[in-house]
């Protein structure tokens, strides 16, 4: 998570009322360093808030791992996505994942809370003439607000020969506006593993905290970070009975968050 703030007003989330983040932040090269010390590491991705605030935090990370296998996922809503960044940024090994929940430019405004359909549709336009289908996909979220929405979404991404993925909508830890679908839920066997991200997932906060997931605090006694990149060395965060507890806990984890794409078994 490179960064909480955000460059639009989505009534889904409420990120971008956070005041900004004044502390130290986190070296590019820190992240490089822990991310290549991981043997199985395969994906990397960024998040937000809007990970292109920092576009030049970003092309440092994608510089230090242009020699390794690792792909880097930036999740984006479009705004600050622009032909520069497109061009020096497409030889390496990039996936964009474009956050769209409609194409309806009157609709848009109530999505984004700014009206910035064109200039996000511009870019979009430029990157699918100039990346490759493999390195661009489409997300869009759904909840009742938008549920109608979905299947113009979807013909937008078939038209331009990219993947769409939907994902469902939940409230908690993006404290938005919209109604998550009450028949959309995860229903897994009690007898099984709730959460597959466990083990196999770790997330990097703002200030350099380690954590299993973005919402491993919501577990009780899981409230303290692994380890801090700062201060910390692979084998100090990952490898601690502490650490160990925590994927333990995750993995019998029943939080509403279970129906997000991290929780999927392959």
């Amino acid at each position: 998570m490179i960064t909480i703030n955000c460059n639009q007003r989505c009534s889904k989330c409420s990120h971008w009322k956070y005041p900004p983040y004044t502390k130290t932040r986190l070296a590019p090269q820190k992240i490089v360093d822990f991310l290549c010390a991981i043997p199985s590491c395969k994906e990397f991705v960024i998040v937000g808030g809007e990970p292109l605030l920092f576009k030049n935090e970003i092309q440092e990370i994608l510089f230090g791992l242009k020699n390794t296998d690792i792909r880097t996922v930036i999740i984006t809503n479009g705004y600050a996505l622009d032909r520069s960044f497109i061009d020096e940024t497409k030889d390496y090994h990039v996936h964009f994942v474009f956050s769209i929940d409609t194409v309806d430019r009157d609709f848009w405004k109530f999505v984004r809370g700014t009206d910035s359909y064109d200039r996000c549709m511009s870019n979009f336009e430029y990157a699918f003439k100039h990346l490759t289908g493999w390195q661009i996909s489409i997300q869009s979220v759904l909840a009742e607000e938008t549920r109608d929405h979905i299947p113009g979404v979807k013909r937008y991404a078939e038209e331009h020969h990219v993947s769409h993925t939907v994902q469902d909508y939940i409230s908690e830890g993006f404290e938005g506006y919209w109604t998550p679908l009450k028949d959309k839920v995860s229903n897994i066997p009690s007898g099984e593993q709730q959460c597959y991200a466990a083990g196999r997932n770790v997330s990097i906060m703002q200030d350099g905290s380690v954590m299993t997931c973005f919402q491993q605090n919501w577990m009780e006694g899981c409230e303290m970070p692994l380890g801090n990149l700062h201060t910390d060395n692979v084998e100090d965060i990952i490898n601690t009975k502490y650490a160990q507890g925590v994927v333990m806990k995750m993995k019998l984890c029943n939080k509403p968050c279970k129906v997000l794409k991290c929780n999927l078994k392959k």
